[in-house]
Protein backbone atom coordinates (compact mmCIF):
# COMPACT_ATOMS: atom_id res chain seq x y z
CA UNK A 1 0.00 0.00 0.00
CA UNK A 2 1.35 3.42 -0.91
CA UNK A 3 2.13 5.98 1.72
CA UNK A 4 -0.55 8.42 0.56
CA UNK A 5 -3.15 5.67 0.88
CA UNK A 6 -2.24 5.21 4.52
CA UNK A 7 -2.97 8.90 5.05
CA UNK A 8 -6.31 8.64 3.25
CA UNK A 9 -7.21 5.54 5.29
CA UNK A 10 -6.42 7.37 8.51
CA UNK A 11 -8.62 10.32 7.54
CA UNK A 12 -11.45 7.92 6.66
CA UNK A 13 -11.14 6.21 10.04
CA UNK A 14 -11.29 9.60 11.72
CA UNK A 15 -14.47 10.51 9.85
CA UNK A 16 -16.05 7.17 10.81
CA UNK A 17 -15.28 7.94 14.44
CA UNK A 18 -16.76 11.43 14.26
CA UNK A 19 -20.03 10.45 12.59
CA UNK A 20 -20.57 7.28 14.61
CA UNK A 21 -19.97 9.24 17.81
CA UNK A 22 -22.42 11.91 16.64
CA UNK A 23 -24.95 9.12 16.03
CA UNK A 24 -24.34 7.53 19.44
CA UNK A 25 -24.27 10.86 21.31
CA UNK A 26 -25.94 13.55 19.18
CA UNK A 27 -25.47 16.14 21.92
CA UNK A 28 -21.71 15.69 21.36
CA UNK A 29 -22.30 16.32 17.66
CA UNK A 30 -24.15 19.55 18.25
CA UNK A 31 -21.39 20.57 20.66
CA UNK A 32 -18.95 20.22 17.77
CA UNK A 33 -21.06 22.66 15.79
CA UNK A 34 -23.19 20.31 13.67
CA UNK A 35 -26.65 21.88 13.73
CA UNK A 36 -28.35 18.72 12.40
CA UNK A 37 -27.97 17.11 15.84
CA UNK A 38 -29.31 19.99 17.93
CA UNK A 39 -32.77 18.55 18.48
CA UNK A 40 -31.53 15.09 19.55
CA UNK A 41 -30.53 13.61 22.91
CA UNK A 42 -29.54 9.97 23.37
CA UNK A 43 -26.78 7.53 24.27
CA UNK A 44 -27.39 6.98 27.99
CA UNK A 45 -28.66 3.42 27.57
CA UNK A 46 -26.66 0.24 28.14
CA UNK A 47 -27.24 -1.07 24.60
CA UNK A 48 -25.55 1.96 23.02
CA UNK A 49 -22.60 1.74 25.40
CA UNK A 50 -21.98 -1.95 24.81
CA UNK A 51 -22.26 -1.57 21.04
CA UNK A 52 -19.81 1.32 21.23
CA UNK A 53 -17.20 -0.89 22.86
CA UNK A 54 -17.33 -3.22 19.85
CA UNK A 55 -17.10 -0.27 17.46
CA UNK A 56 -14.09 1.22 19.27
CA UNK A 57 -12.30 -2.13 19.36
CA UNK A 58 -12.75 -2.56 15.60
CA UNK A 59 -11.62 0.99 14.87
CA UNK A 60 -8.61 0.65 17.13
CA UNK A 61 -7.53 -2.57 15.40
CA UNK A 62 -7.76 -0.90 11.98
CA UNK A 63 -5.80 2.13 13.17
CA UNK A 64 -3.07 0.04 14.78
CA UNK A 65 -2.78 -1.88 11.49
CA UNK A 66 -1.64 1.34 9.78
CA UNK A 67 2.18 1.16 10.12
CA UNK A 68 3.51 4.17 11.99
CA UNK A 69 6.71 4.14 9.92
CA UNK A 70 4.67 4.73 6.75
CA UNK A 71 3.40 8.04 8.09
CA UNK A 72 5.41 11.18 8.80
CA UNK A 73 4.90 14.65 10.22
CA UNK A 74 1.30 15.66 10.71
CA UNK A 75 0.01 12.29 9.50
CA UNK A 76 2.10 10.51 12.13
CA UNK A 77 0.78 12.89 14.78
CA UNK A 78 -2.80 12.36 13.64
CA UNK A 79 -2.40 8.60 13.99
CA UNK A 80 -0.89 8.94 17.46
CA UNK A 81 -3.64 11.31 18.60
CA UNK A 82 -6.35 9.07 17.20
CA UNK A 83 -4.91 6.00 18.93
CA UNK A 84 -4.98 7.94 22.19
CA UNK A 85 -8.64 8.89 21.73
CA UNK A 86 -9.67 5.30 21.08
CA UNK A 87 -7.53 3.73 23.78
CA UNK A 88 -8.52 6.11 26.56
CA UNK A 89 -12.23 5.89 25.78
CA UNK A 90 -12.02 2.11 25.64
CA UNK A 91 -10.20 1.94 28.96
CA UNK A 92 -12.78 4.06 30.73
CA UNK A 93 -15.78 2.48 29.00
CA UNK A 94 -14.79 -1.18 28.93
CA UNK A 95 -12.32 -1.76 31.76
CA UNK A 96 -13.32 0.88 34.29
CA UNK A 97 -17.00 1.25 33.31
CA UNK A 98 -16.97 4.84 34.55
CA UNK A 99 -20.30 5.41 32.79
CA UNK A 100 -21.92 2.94 35.19
CA UNK A 101 -20.35 4.24 38.38
CA UNK A 102 -20.69 7.98 37.70
CA UNK A 103 -24.32 9.12 37.77
CA UNK A 104 -23.13 12.70 37.22
CA UNK A 105 -22.47 11.91 33.58
CA UNK A 106 -26.11 11.31 32.70
CA UNK A 107 -27.51 14.18 34.78
CA UNK A 108 -24.94 16.67 33.51
CA UNK A 109 -25.33 15.37 29.97
CA UNK A 110 -29.07 15.98 30.00
CA UNK A 111 -29.05 19.49 31.40
CA UNK A 112 -25.81 20.34 29.58
CA UNK A 113 -27.45 19.50 26.26
CA UNK A 114 -30.07 22.18 26.95
CA UNK A 115 -27.58 24.62 28.46
CA UNK A 116 -25.39 24.35 25.36
CA UNK A 117 -28.23 25.37 23.06
CA UNK A 118 -29.36 28.19 25.34
CA UNK A 119 -25.86 29.65 25.55
CA UNK A 120 -25.09 29.17 21.86
CA UNK A 121 -28.37 30.70 20.71
CA UNK A 122 -28.81 33.27 23.47
CA UNK A 123 -29.15 36.06 20.91
CA UNK A 124 -31.91 34.30 18.96
CA UNK A 125 -33.72 31.87 21.26
CA UNK A 126 -36.89 31.97 19.17
CA UNK A 127 -35.12 30.21 16.33
CA UNK A 128 -33.62 27.61 18.69
CA UNK A 129 -36.86 27.03 20.61
CA UNK A 130 -37.97 23.92 18.65
CA UNK A 131 -34.60 22.20 19.15
CA UNK A 132 -34.55 23.04 22.86
CA UNK A 133 -38.11 21.77 23.29
CA UNK A 134 -37.16 18.56 21.48
CA UNK A 135 -34.36 17.98 23.96
CA UNK A 136 -36.64 18.81 26.88
CA UNK A 137 -39.04 16.17 25.60
CA UNK A 138 -36.21 13.62 25.41
CA UNK A 139 -34.88 14.22 28.94
CA UNK A 140 -37.28 11.85 30.83
CA UNK A 141 -36.34 8.87 28.65
CA UNK A 142 -32.66 9.81 28.65
CA UNK A 143 -32.54 9.99 32.45
CA UNK A 144 -34.58 6.83 32.94
CA UNK A 145 -32.27 4.83 30.68
CA UNK A 146 -29.25 6.36 32.33
CA UNK A 147 -30.49 5.49 35.81
CA UNK A 148 -31.06 1.89 34.71
CA UNK A 149 -27.42 1.67 33.58
CA UNK A 150 -25.97 2.93 36.88
CA UNK A 151 -24.35 0.22 39.00
CA UNK A 152 -22.38 0.54 42.26
CA UNK A 153 -21.99 4.31 41.90
CA UNK A 154 -19.24 6.17 43.70
CA UNK A 155 -20.95 7.71 46.78
CA UNK A 156 -19.34 11.12 46.21
CA UNK A 157 -20.51 11.16 42.60
CA UNK A 158 -24.03 10.16 43.68
CA UNK A 159 -24.07 13.04 46.15
CA UNK A 160 -22.88 15.48 43.51
CA UNK A 161 -25.38 14.14 40.97
CA UNK A 162 -28.25 14.60 43.43
CA UNK A 163 -27.13 18.19 44.06
CA UNK A 164 -26.83 18.76 40.34
CA UNK A 165 -30.32 17.38 39.73
CA UNK A 166 -31.88 20.02 41.96
CA UNK A 167 -29.96 22.81 40.24
CA UNK A 168 -30.74 21.26 36.85
CA UNK A 169 -34.46 21.16 37.64
CA UNK A 170 -34.43 24.83 38.65
CA UNK A 171 -32.53 25.73 35.49
CA UNK A 172 -34.89 23.75 33.26
CA UNK A 173 -38.01 25.30 34.82
CA UNK A 174 -36.53 28.78 34.45
CA UNK A 175 -35.67 28.14 30.81
CA UNK A 176 -39.16 26.72 30.33
CA UNK A 177 -40.67 30.00 31.43
CA UNK A 178 -38.36 32.01 29.19
CA UNK A 179 -39.22 29.84 26.22
CA UNK A 180 -42.93 29.93 27.01
CA UNK A 181 -42.83 33.69 26.58
CA UNK A 182 -41.70 33.29 22.95
CA UNK A 183 -43.20 29.92 22.08
CA UNK A 184 -46.26 29.63 19.82
CA UNK A 185 -47.59 27.06 22.31
CA UNK A 186 -46.70 28.26 25.80
CA UNK A 187 -48.71 25.54 27.53
CA UNK A 188 -46.81 22.81 25.67
CA UNK A 189 -43.45 24.40 26.49
CA UNK A 190 -44.27 24.59 30.20
CA UNK A 191 -45.52 21.01 30.16
CA UNK A 192 -42.26 19.78 28.61
CA UNK A 193 -40.18 21.72 31.12
CA UNK A 194 -42.19 20.44 34.11
CA UNK A 195 -41.92 16.84 32.86
CA UNK A 196 -38.16 17.26 32.46
CA UNK A 197 -37.96 18.77 35.94
CA UNK A 198 -39.80 15.80 37.46
CA UNK A 199 -37.45 13.47 35.59
CA UNK A 200 -34.48 14.99 37.41
CA UNK A 201 -36.28 14.39 40.73
CA UNK A 202 -36.92 10.78 39.73
CA UNK A 203 -33.34 10.31 38.60
CA UNK A 204 -31.97 11.65 41.90
CA UNK A 205 -34.28 9.36 43.87
CA UNK A 206 -33.40 6.31 41.77
CA UNK A 207 -29.63 6.67 41.95
CA UNK A 208 -29.85 7.38 45.69
CA UNK A 209 -31.53 4.00 46.18
CA UNK A 210 -28.81 2.19 44.25
CA UNK A 211 -26.36 0.06 46.16
CA UNK A 212 -23.39 2.37 46.50
CA UNK A 213 -19.76 1.52 45.83
CA UNK A 214 -16.96 2.09 48.32
CA UNK A 215 -16.19 5.74 49.26
CA UNK A 216 -12.85 5.69 47.44
CA UNK A 217 -14.01 3.70 44.44
CA UNK A 218 -13.33 6.64 42.14
CA UNK A 219 -9.64 5.58 42.28
CA UNK A 220 -8.60 3.86 39.05
CA UNK A 221 -5.46 2.26 40.47
CA UNK A 222 -1.77 2.48 39.62
CA UNK A 223 -1.81 0.43 36.40
CA UNK A 224 -4.69 2.29 34.78
CA UNK A 225 -3.35 5.64 35.94
CA UNK A 226 0.04 5.00 34.39
CA UNK A 227 -1.64 3.84 31.17
CA UNK A 228 -3.58 7.10 31.00
CA UNK A 229 -0.42 9.07 31.74
CA UNK A 230 1.25 7.58 28.66
CA UNK A 231 -1.79 8.07 26.43
CA UNK A 232 -2.76 11.53 27.65
CA UNK A 233 0.54 13.23 28.44
CA UNK A 234 3.16 11.42 26.39
CA UNK A 235 5.24 10.98 29.57
CA UNK A 236 6.61 7.52 30.30
CA UNK A 237 6.65 8.04 34.08
CA UNK A 238 5.46 5.81 36.88
CA UNK A 239 3.01 7.14 39.45
CA UNK A 240 5.82 7.15 42.04
CA UNK A 241 8.01 9.26 39.76
CA UNK A 242 5.17 11.71 39.14
CA UNK A 243 4.40 11.97 42.84
CA UNK A 244 8.08 12.55 43.63
CA UNK A 245 8.18 15.33 41.01
CA UNK A 246 5.09 16.86 42.59
CA UNK A 247 6.70 16.94 46.04
CA UNK A 248 9.87 18.42 44.54
CA UNK A 249 7.88 21.18 42.86
CA UNK A 250 5.91 21.92 46.04
CA UNK A 251 9.20 22.41 47.91
CA UNK A 252 10.80 24.42 45.10
CA UNK A 253 7.88 26.78 44.56
CA UNK A 254 7.35 27.18 48.32
CA UNK A 255 10.97 28.34 48.57
CA UNK A 256 10.47 30.76 45.67
CA UNK A 257 7.37 32.12 47.37
CA UNK A 258 9.21 32.76 50.61
CA UNK A 259 12.09 34.40 48.73
CA UNK A 260 9.67 36.72 46.97
CA UNK A 261 7.92 37.41 50.27
CA UNK A 262 11.15 38.56 51.91
CA UNK A 263 11.34 41.32 49.29
CA UNK A 264 8.03 42.63 50.60
CA UNK A 265 8.74 42.59 54.33
CA UNK A 266 9.07 40.14 57.14
CA UNK A 267 5.83 38.22 56.68
CA UNK A 268 5.47 34.86 54.96
CA UNK A 269 4.11 34.59 51.44
CA UNK A 270 0.94 33.01 52.81
CA UNK A 271 0.44 35.87 55.26
CA UNK A 272 1.01 38.52 52.59
CA UNK A 273 -1.38 36.88 50.12
CA UNK A 274 -4.02 36.23 52.77
CA UNK A 275 -3.78 39.82 54.02
CA UNK A 276 -4.09 41.20 50.48
CA UNK A 277 -6.98 38.87 49.75
CA UNK A 278 -8.76 39.64 53.01
CA UNK A 279 -8.39 43.38 52.39
CA UNK A 280 -9.74 43.15 48.85
CA UNK A 281 -13.28 44.39 48.38
CA UNK A 282 -14.59 43.88 44.84
CA UNK A 283 -15.50 47.27 43.40
CA UNK A 284 -18.20 45.74 41.21
CA UNK A 285 -20.03 42.41 40.81
CA UNK A 286 -17.64 39.61 39.93
CA UNK A 287 -19.20 39.07 36.52
CA UNK A 288 -18.57 42.70 35.60
CA UNK A 289 -14.98 42.55 36.86
CA UNK A 290 -14.23 39.44 34.83
CA UNK A 291 -15.82 40.96 31.72
CA UNK A 292 -13.71 44.11 32.03
CA UNK A 293 -10.58 42.07 32.65
CA UNK A 294 -11.18 39.82 29.64
CA UNK A 295 -11.69 42.78 27.34
CA UNK A 296 -8.47 44.37 28.58
CA UNK A 297 -6.53 41.14 28.05
CA UNK A 298 -7.68 40.92 24.45
CA UNK A 299 -6.48 44.48 23.80
CA UNK A 300 -3.17 43.69 25.47
CA UNK A 301 -2.62 40.52 23.43
CA UNK A 302 -3.30 42.32 20.16
CA UNK A 303 -1.01 45.20 21.08
CA UNK A 304 1.86 42.97 22.19
CA UNK A 305 2.17 41.18 18.84
CA UNK A 306 3.37 38.06 20.68
CA UNK A 307 0.40 35.89 19.76
CA UNK A 308 -1.51 35.04 16.59
CA UNK A 309 -5.19 36.01 16.93
CA UNK A 310 -7.55 34.36 14.42
CA UNK A 311 -10.32 36.43 12.85
CA UNK A 312 -13.91 36.06 13.99
CA UNK A 313 -13.36 34.76 17.54
CA UNK A 314 -15.32 36.19 20.51
CA UNK A 315 -15.57 35.44 24.22
CA UNK A 316 -18.71 35.61 26.37
CA UNK A 317 -18.40 35.90 30.16
CA UNK A 318 -21.32 34.29 31.98
CA UNK A 319 -22.15 32.93 35.46
CA UNK A 320 -21.85 29.22 36.19
CA UNK A 321 -25.43 27.92 36.38
CA UNK A 322 -26.57 26.50 39.72
CA UNK A 323 -26.49 22.89 38.55
CA UNK A 324 -22.75 23.20 37.85
CA UNK A 325 -21.62 25.11 40.95
CA UNK A 326 -20.14 22.13 42.80
CA UNK A 327 -18.20 20.96 39.75
CA UNK A 328 -16.06 24.05 39.19
CA UNK A 329 -13.48 26.07 41.11
CA UNK A 330 -13.55 29.86 40.68
CA UNK A 331 -13.86 29.83 36.89
CA UNK A 332 -13.80 27.59 33.84
CA UNK A 333 -13.86 27.80 30.07
CA UNK A 334 -16.08 26.10 27.48
CA UNK A 335 -14.59 26.19 24.01
CA UNK A 336 -16.60 26.73 20.83
CA UNK A 337 -17.35 23.68 18.74
CA UNK A 338 -14.50 22.30 16.70
CA UNK A 339 -16.54 22.74 13.51
CA UNK A 340 -18.53 25.86 14.40
CA UNK A 341 -18.36 28.74 11.99
CA UNK A 342 -18.67 31.23 14.83
CA UNK A 343 -15.84 30.73 17.30
CA UNK A 344 -17.41 32.11 20.48
CA UNK A 345 -15.97 30.76 23.72
CA UNK A 346 -17.79 30.77 27.06
CA UNK A 347 -15.98 32.00 30.18
CA UNK A 348 -17.89 30.63 33.20
CA UNK A 349 -17.51 32.47 36.52
CA UNK A 350 -18.40 30.57 39.71
CA UNK A 351 -19.48 33.08 42.38
CA UNK A 352 -20.09 30.83 45.39
CA UNK A 353 -20.83 33.97 47.40
CA UNK A 354 -24.15 34.16 45.59
CA UNK A 355 -25.24 31.05 47.52
CA UNK A 356 -24.55 32.66 50.92
CA UNK A 357 -27.23 34.56 52.82
CA UNK A 358 -24.75 36.04 55.28
CA UNK A 359 -22.97 39.04 53.74
CA UNK A 360 -19.65 38.30 55.46
CA UNK A 361 -19.70 34.73 54.15
CA UNK A 362 -20.56 35.99 50.68
CA UNK A 363 -17.62 38.41 50.79
CA UNK A 364 -15.32 35.63 51.98
CA UNK A 365 -16.22 33.51 48.97
CA UNK A 366 -15.93 36.49 46.61
CA UNK A 367 -12.41 37.07 47.90
CA UNK A 368 -11.44 33.64 46.60
CA UNK A 369 -11.39 35.45 43.22
CA UNK A 370 -8.58 37.74 44.39
CA UNK A 371 -6.08 37.97 41.54
CA UNK A 372 -8.77 37.45 38.91
CA UNK A 373 -6.57 39.12 36.30
CA UNK A 374 -4.47 35.93 36.16
CA UNK A 375 -7.61 33.83 35.96
CA UNK A 376 -8.79 35.92 33.02
CA UNK A 377 -5.47 35.42 31.25
CA UNK A 378 -5.74 31.69 31.91
CA UNK A 379 -9.30 31.19 30.69
CA UNK A 380 -9.57 33.78 27.93
CA UNK A 381 -6.74 35.72 26.29
CA UNK A 382 -4.08 34.51 25.67
CA UNK A 383 -5.11 31.26 27.39
CA UNK A 384 -7.73 28.65 26.63
CA UNK A 385 -9.92 30.70 24.35
CA UNK A 386 -7.14 31.84 22.05
CA UNK A 387 -5.61 28.34 21.93
CA UNK A 388 -8.85 26.56 21.06
CA UNK A 389 -9.99 29.24 18.60
CA UNK A 390 -6.79 28.49 16.67
CA UNK A 391 -6.99 24.71 17.09
CA UNK A 392 -10.56 24.65 15.80
CA UNK A 393 -9.34 25.82 12.42
CA UNK A 394 -6.71 23.09 12.02
CA UNK A 395 -7.02 21.35 8.61
CA UNK A 396 -6.97 17.93 10.32
CA UNK A 397 -10.33 16.93 11.82
CA UNK A 398 -8.58 14.51 14.15
CA UNK A 399 -6.40 17.30 15.46
CA UNK A 400 -9.39 19.54 16.11
CA UNK A 401 -10.73 16.85 18.44
CA UNK A 402 -7.45 16.35 20.31
CA UNK A 403 -7.78 17.50 23.88
CA UNK A 404 -4.66 16.76 25.91
CA UNK A 405 -4.46 18.77 29.12
CA UNK A 406 -0.66 18.50 29.14
CA UNK A 407 -0.79 21.01 26.27
CA UNK A 408 -3.85 23.19 26.83
CA UNK A 409 -3.43 23.55 30.60
CA UNK A 410 0.34 23.85 30.28
CA UNK A 411 -0.24 26.63 27.77
CA UNK A 412 -2.44 28.57 30.18
CA UNK A 413 0.07 28.19 33.01
CA UNK A 414 2.72 29.60 30.68
CA UNK A 415 0.41 32.49 29.80
CA UNK A 416 0.08 33.33 33.50
CA UNK A 417 3.83 33.26 34.06
CA UNK A 418 4.64 35.34 30.97
CA UNK A 419 1.97 37.89 31.89
CA UNK A 420 3.70 38.52 35.21
CA UNK A 421 7.17 38.59 33.65
CA UNK A 422 5.96 41.21 31.16
CA UNK A 423 4.46 43.34 33.92
CA UNK A 424 0.95 43.02 32.51
CA UNK A 425 -0.68 42.17 35.85
CA UNK A 426 -1.21 45.23 38.08
CA UNK A 427 -0.47 45.42 41.78
CA UNK A 428 2.51 44.67 44.03
CA UNK A 429 1.53 41.06 44.63
CA UNK A 430 1.38 39.79 41.03
CA UNK A 431 4.53 37.66 41.27
CA UNK A 432 3.46 36.25 44.62
CA UNK A 433 0.01 35.43 43.25
CA UNK A 434 1.45 33.70 40.18
CA UNK A 435 3.77 31.61 42.34
CA UNK A 436 0.92 30.87 44.74
CA UNK A 437 -1.20 29.60 41.85
CA UNK A 438 1.74 27.52 40.62
CA UNK A 439 2.02 26.01 44.11
CA UNK A 440 -1.67 25.12 43.92
CA UNK A 441 -0.98 23.27 40.66
CA UNK A 442 2.06 21.54 42.20
CA UNK A 443 -0.17 20.22 44.97
CA UNK A 444 -2.54 18.98 42.28
CA UNK A 445 0.19 16.64 41.03
CA UNK A 446 0.52 15.04 44.46
CA UNK A 447 -3.26 14.93 44.97
CA UNK A 448 -3.94 13.44 41.53
CA UNK A 449 -1.54 10.58 42.22
CA UNK A 450 -2.84 10.12 45.76
CA UNK A 451 -6.53 10.06 44.87
CA UNK A 452 -6.19 7.67 41.94
CA UNK A 453 -3.88 5.26 43.79
CA UNK A 454 -6.24 5.33 46.80
CA UNK A 455 -3.51 6.74 49.05
CA UNK A 456 -5.54 9.88 49.70
CA UNK A 457 -9.16 10.17 50.73
CA UNK A 458 -11.32 12.96 49.34
CA UNK A 459 -11.24 14.83 52.65
CA UNK A 460 -7.47 14.43 53.00
CA UNK A 461 -7.05 15.97 49.55
CA UNK A 462 -9.33 18.85 50.55
CA UNK A 463 -7.24 19.54 53.64
CA UNK A 464 -4.06 19.66 51.57
CA UNK A 465 -5.51 22.57 49.60
CA UNK A 466 -6.92 24.26 52.70
CA UNK A 467 -3.63 24.07 54.61
CA UNK A 468 -1.17 24.27 51.74
CA UNK A 469 -2.82 26.89 49.53
CA UNK A 470 -5.27 28.64 51.87
CA UNK A 471 -8.49 27.73 50.10
CA UNK A 472 -11.81 27.85 51.90
CA UNK A 473 -13.19 24.34 52.49
CA UNK A 474 -15.96 25.04 49.94
CA UNK A 475 -13.51 26.04 47.23
CA UNK A 476 -11.18 23.15 48.02
CA UNK A 477 -14.04 20.62 47.86
CA UNK A 478 -15.26 22.02 44.54
CA UNK A 479 -11.73 21.62 43.20
CA UNK A 480 -11.18 18.08 44.50
CA UNK A 481 -14.63 16.97 43.34
CA UNK A 482 -13.62 17.20 39.70
CA UNK A 483 -10.16 15.75 40.34
CA UNK A 484 -11.78 12.46 41.30
CA UNK A 485 -13.42 12.06 37.88
CA UNK A 486 -10.58 13.35 35.67
CA UNK A 487 -7.42 11.32 36.39
CA UNK A 488 -4.20 12.83 34.92
CA UNK A 489 -5.83 16.20 34.19
CA UNK A 490 -5.00 17.89 37.55
CA UNK A 491 -1.32 16.90 37.26
CA UNK A 492 -1.13 18.22 33.70
CA UNK A 493 -1.25 21.94 34.52
CA UNK A 494 2.19 22.53 35.96
CA UNK A 495 3.84 19.55 34.27
CA UNK A 496 2.50 20.90 30.98
CA UNK A 497 4.05 24.31 31.59
CA UNK A 498 7.39 22.71 32.37
CA UNK A 499 7.16 20.69 29.15
CA UNK A 500 6.42 23.88 27.18
CA UNK A 501 9.33 25.72 28.77
CA UNK A 502 11.69 22.83 28.05
CA UNK A 503 10.82 22.89 24.33
CA UNK A 504 10.78 26.69 24.20
CA UNK A 505 14.29 26.88 25.61
CA UNK A 506 15.60 24.53 22.93
CA UNK A 507 14.04 26.57 20.13
CA UNK A 508 14.70 30.10 21.41
CA UNK A 509 18.23 29.46 22.67
CA UNK A 510 19.19 26.67 20.27
CA UNK A 511 17.68 27.99 17.03
CA UNK A 512 17.30 31.69 17.77
CA UNK A 513 13.53 31.74 17.42
CA UNK A 514 11.51 34.74 18.57
CA UNK A 515 8.79 34.30 21.16
CA UNK A 516 6.17 35.17 18.53
CA UNK A 517 7.50 32.45 16.22
CA UNK A 518 7.42 29.91 19.04
CA UNK A 519 3.82 30.80 19.94
CA UNK A 520 2.68 30.50 16.33
CA UNK A 521 4.50 27.18 15.95
CA UNK A 522 3.16 25.72 19.21
CA UNK A 523 -0.45 26.81 18.73
CA UNK A 524 -0.43 25.42 15.20
CA UNK A 525 -0.39 21.83 16.46
CA UNK A 526 -3.51 21.72 18.58
CA UNK A 527 -3.68 20.30 22.11
CA UNK A 528 -1.31 17.34 21.88
CA UNK A 529 1.61 16.17 24.07
CA UNK A 530 4.92 17.92 23.51
CA UNK A 531 6.82 14.62 23.44
CA UNK A 532 4.79 13.51 20.41
CA UNK A 533 5.51 16.77 18.58
CA UNK A 534 9.20 16.19 19.15
CA UNK A 535 8.96 12.53 18.18
CA UNK A 536 7.26 13.44 14.91
CA UNK A 537 10.19 15.68 14.09
CA UNK A 538 7.96 18.45 12.75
Amino acid sequence: MKKENHSAKLRALGERFIWRTCSDFPQWGSGLGFAKFESQLSGSDTKTRLARITFLEELLAETEALPAAALTGDDWLDRRCFLSMLRTELLQTRNLERWRTNPQECCDGAVGAVFELVIRHADHLTKACPAIESRLAAIPRFLKEGAAAVRNPVPLWTKLAVQSCQGAKDFILTIGEQLAAISPDAAKTRRLARAAGRAFDDYAATISRKRQGKPGSFAIGRECFEYLVRERTGLDWSISEIEAEGHRLVAEISAELEKEARKQGGKSAKQIIEAARDAWVPEAPLLELYTRSSEEWRRRVLKSGLYPVPPGETLKVTPVPDFMRDHFPTAAYSSPGAFEKRQRGIFLVNDLGATKKNSSEALREARQHFGLELTSAHEGYPGHHLQFAIQNRHPSHIRRLSSHAIFYEGWTMWCEKLAVEKGWVPGPHARLQQLHDALWRAYRIVIDCGLQSDKLSHEAAVQILVKGVGFTPARARADVNWYTAQPTVPMSYLLGRLELERVKKKLLEGKGWSLRKFHEWALGYGAIPWRWIEQAGT
